[in-house]
């Protein structure tokens, strides 16, 4: 019996316009009156998320920014500090890197520097609560995740020159096409969902996921019932056990319909 679903957002939850299903609160109403705990899992922060689901916003568990920041039932949250130290030296090396806006994520919000408008069409889809500042080195706030959004393309152009450099001590990981996510080295989206499963006493057995990206395959692994989406790139389709109908075809609640509330 499925007690838990987590899904990630865009290419998976969300169609090709970016909008949920239709009927998504419908089958949510359902999960919630069968007592099956339902988790969002996004790079996107927390307040973006909340705003995207209301007015079911408190009924949902959430595994925001790839996994640094998770709020369970009842508004609990978890959240992963980057030191210092450290996020300076992220800054500096991301200087000589073209075409890219470094983005803090911080417990008061977000930051960046001013843009262009071609940065912030990106950046305002995903950051509803931020602040641009002219220092990113003075920022008074404690970071649990950089970002970076790539205009050239974050596996082509920024991963490879921050990967070699802090691949061994952070998670440095390709969120998407355009972005390039760095945390703590224990944070992932699977790490964040392996805490929920042990707060709330649930199984690999009991547990169905839904991904698309790079940044979802350690939460792949975590659940018996994983569905890498049929739009996911051919190599990811080794890390589920089942393939879901695309998001174009609303294949995360089709298999929901389908395994858990037949």
């Amino acid at each position: 019996m499925i007690k838990l679903i987590a899904t990630d957002m865009d290419g998976t939850l969300l169609d090709e316009h970016g909008k949920l299903p239709s009927n998504f609160f419908e089958v949510l109403e359902k999960l919630n009156n069968k007592n099956v705990k339902f988790v969002v899992a996004s790079g996107r922060p927390y307040p973006t998320l909340y705003e995207n689901f209301k007015p079911y916003s408190d009924h949902i568990y959430y595994i925001c920014d790839n996994g640094a920041y998770v709020v369970e039932d009842k508004g609990k949250s978890c959240i992963d500090i980057i030191k210092k130290d450290f996020v300076t030296a992220i800054i500096k090396a991301c200087e000589d890197i073209e075409n890219i806006e470094l983005i803090l994520c911080g417990t008061k919000g977000a930051y960046h520097k001013p843009c262009s408008d071609d940065f912030l069409k990106e950046i305002d889809k995903y950051y509803i609560k931020k602040h641009v500042v002219e220092d990113l080195y003075s920022i008074d706030d404690d970071i649990f995740k950089i970002t970076l959004c790539d205009l050239s393309g974050a596996s082509n152009n920024s991963n490879k020159v921050l990967n070699p450099l802090f691949g061994d001590e952070f998670m440095v990981v390709v969120a998407g096409e355009i972005w390039l996510d760095i945390m703590n080295k224990n944070v992932n989206k699977g790490a964040a969902l392996e805490k929920i499963q042990n707060d709330e006493n649930i199984s690999y057995e009991e547990t169905m996921v839904f991904g698309d990206f790079y940044n979802d395959i350690e939460m792949l692994g975590k659940a018996k019932f994983s569905f890498v989406m049929e739009n996911a790139n051919e190599d990811m389709k080794q890390y589920g056990n089942y393939i879901a109908k695309s998001n174009r075809n609303y294949g995360v609640i089709k298999a929901i319909e389908e395994y858990v509330l037949k």
